[in-house]
C-alpha cells in the first residue's frame, strides 16, 4: 500500500499534554497569585488565633513564623534544608518538646528535607540512594541494640527495665545516623560539600558566641551554652573546632585562613569557659593530628601557645586543673570528688561486665542496674550512667557491642584516610583530615562521657562523614557521562 494512503494514527496523549501545557501557561500567573493570597490569608488567620485566641507569647509566634519560613524554603529547595540541619542541631535543647514521643525539630527537619528530595528524584526517575562505606556497620550496631532491648525486656537484670523507653532512645539514635544517609544521598559535588561544611562551621560559631554571651552560667561556674550541660557543650565544640583548624590548609586566601583560625580560637575559648577537662584533651588530640597533617607552622604555633599557657591561662582554669588531684594529710594524693564518683561507678560497671560479658544488660539498661549493685558493693556515690561510652557499650551490649562501636570509629577514621589520599582538591584533603581529627576527638571524649548517641554532638559528625565519602565519587557532570 502506498504510505501516503495509509491512515494516520492520532497521538492522543501528546495532544492532551500539549493542551494541558497551553492551559497551564495561561493560568500559571493567576494561579500562583490566587494560591499565594489563600496561603497568606491562612497564615494571618493562624497568627491572629495564636495571639488573640490562644494568648501565646510573642516570642512563640515569632518562632512559628521562622519555622514556617524555613519549612517553605525546604519544600521549595530541599538542599536548603541541608544547610539548616547543622545550624539548628546545637539549639535543639532550647526548643520546647513536642507532645508526640520521639518527634522533635530535627526529626521533622530531616523527614521534610528527605521526603521532598525523594519525591523529586522519583518523579524524574533518578536514583535516590548511593552505596556507602559505613551503613553495614551502623546497621549491625542498631540491630544488636534492638536485640539487647529484647533481652532486657525478657530477662531484666536490675530492678526493672523499660523496653518502650529503650526503644524510643534507639529511635532517636537512629535519627542521628540518618543524617549520614540523607546527606550522602543529597550532597553531590564539591559545591555542595563546601556549602554544607561551612554550615557546620556556622553552627559552631553560633554556639560559641552563645556560650561566650551567656558566660559561666552553670553550676560550679561552668558554661553550659545552649546544650545545658558543660561536658556535652565542650565535646561539641571540640569536634568541630578541630575541623575548622584543619580547613586552614584547604583555603588559599590569607583572609580565609585567618577567619578559620579565629573560629578555632573562638571554639577553644568557649571550651575553656565550660571547664570540661575531657573536651580540652579531645581538642588537643584532634588539633595535633590535623595540624601535623596539614600545616606544621600551625602545629609549631600551638606548641608555643601551650608552653606559654602559665602566662595566659585564667585563674578559674588553673583551679579546675588543680582540682584533678588534691593533697591530703592522711592519704597523700587523692582525686577530686567528681573523679572519685566516676571511678566508683566504673568499678561497679566492671562487676556488671563480669556477670554479663557477652549479652550485657540491655540498651539503656545500665541505669537500672548501677544504683542497686553499687549499694550491694557498699559504694554510695554511684552515678546512674557510665560516663564512658566504651564501658556503656560493653556493659549494655556485651563484648560484641563494644567491638562494633570501636570498629565503627575505626571505619570513620579509615574513610577519612582514604579520602585524604584520593582527594581531588586541597579543600577535600583538608576536609578529610578534619574528619580524621574529629573522629580522634570523639574517641577521646567518649572516654569521659556518653557522647556517641547524643544527637547534638554526633549529628554533624555524620554529616562530615557523608561529605567526605561524597568526595570519593565522580563530580556530578562526570558521573552522568560515566
Amino acid at each position: 500500500m502506498n504510505p501516503e494512503l495509509q491512515p494516520r494514527t492520532r497521538d492522543v496523549a501528546g495532544e492532551v499534554r500539549a493542551t494541558a501545557r497551553r492551559q497551564a501557561q495561561g493560568l500559571s500567573g493567576a494561579l500562583v497569585a490566587v494560591v499565594g493570597m489563600v496561603v497568606a490569608a491562612l497564615v494571618m488567620a493562624a497568627f491572629v488565633a495564636l495571639d488573640y485566641v490562644f494568648h501565646q507569647d510573642p516570642h512563640r509566634v515569632v518562632k512559628v513564623a521562622i519555622g514556617l519560613g524555613a519549612l517553605g524554603g525546604i519544600l521549595a529547595f530541599p538542599r536548603f534544608g541541608l544547610l539548616l540541619v547543622p545550624l539548628v542541631t546545637p539549639f535543639l535543647p532550647w526548643v520546647p518538646p513536642t507532645p508526640i514521643p520521639g518527634l522533635n525539630v530535627l526529626n521533622v527537619l530531616l523527614f521534610s528535607i528527605f521526603g521532598t528530595y525523594t519525591l523529586s528524584r522519583v518523579l524524574t526517575r533518578q536514583p535516590l540512594m548511593r552505596p556507602n562505606m559505613l551503613g553495614g556497620t551502623i546497621g549491625l550496631l542498631l540491630l544488636l541494640a534492638a536485640l539487647s532491648i529484647v533481652r532486657g525486656g525478657v530477662w531484666p537484670t536490675g530492678l526493672g527495665y523499660s523496653a518502650a523507653a529503650a526503644s524510643l532512645q534507639l529511635f532517636r539514635a537512629g535519627t542521628t545516623f540518618a543524617t549520614y544517609f540523607i546527606v550522602l544521598a543529597m550532597a553531590r559535588g564539591q559545591a555542595d560539600r563546601r556549602r554544607v561544611t561551612y554550615a557546620v562551621l556556622a553552627g559552631l560559631v553560633a554556639e560559641s558566641l552563645v556560650t561566650v554571651a551567656l558566660g559561666r552560667n552553670g553550676s560550679g561556674g561552668r558554661a553550659t551554652g545552649s546544650l545545658g550541660q558543660a561536658n556535652e557543650l565542650g565535646a561539641y565544640l571540640a569536634l568541630f573546632s578541630v575541623v575548622s583548624i584543619s580547613l586552614v590548609a584547604g583555603v588559599r586566601h590569607a583572609l580565609g585562613k585567618l577567619l578559620l583560625t579565629g573560629i578555632w580560637a573562638l571554639g577553644s575559648f568557649a571550651i575553656i569557659l565550660s571547664l570540661s577537662r575531657g573536651s580540652m584533651l579531645a581538642l588537643l588530640a584532634g588539633t595535633i593530628l590535623v595540624t601535623w597533617r596539614g600545616s606544621r607552622v600551625l602545629l609549631g604555633g600551638l606548641l608555643v601557645v601551650l608552653l606559654l599557657s602559665p602566662l595566659w591561662m585564667p585563674d578559674y582554669l588553673k583551679d579546675r586543673i588543680a582540682q584533678s588531684t588534691e593533697q591530703t594529710e592522711d592519704a597523700g594524693i587523692s582525686v577530686d570528688s567528681a573523679a572519685e564518683k566516676r571511678l566508683e561507678t566504673w568499678q561497679t560497671i566492671f562487676k556488671v561486665v563480669e556477670d554479663h560479658p557477652l549479652e550485657g544488660v540491655g540498651f539503656t539498661g545500665l541505669g537500672y542496674v548501677l544504683p542497686d549493685l553499687g549499694a550491694e558493693l557498699g559504694l554510695a556515690d554511684i552515678k546512674d550512667s557510665a560516663h564512658n561510652t566504651y564501658l556503656r557499650m560493653l556493659s549494655e551490649m556485651g563484648i560484641f557491642g563494644l567491638g562494633l562501636f570501636v570498629w565503627l570509629l575505626w571505619s570513620c577514621f579509615r574513610l577519612a584516610n582514604i579520602a585524604a589520599r584520593r582527594a581531588k582538591s586541597v579543600f577535600d584533603r583538608a576536609l578529610a583530615n578534619g574528619l580524621a581529627g574529629a573522629v580522634v576527638s570523639m574517641a577521646v571524649t567518649c572516654a569521659f562521657g556518653d557522647r556517641f548517641f547524643n544527637v547534638v554532638i554526633a549529628s554533624s559528625l555524620w554529616i562530615l562523614c557523608a561529605l567526605v565519602e561524597d568526595s570519593l565519587w565522580p563530580e556530578p557532570g562526570k558521573e552522568a557521562v560515566a
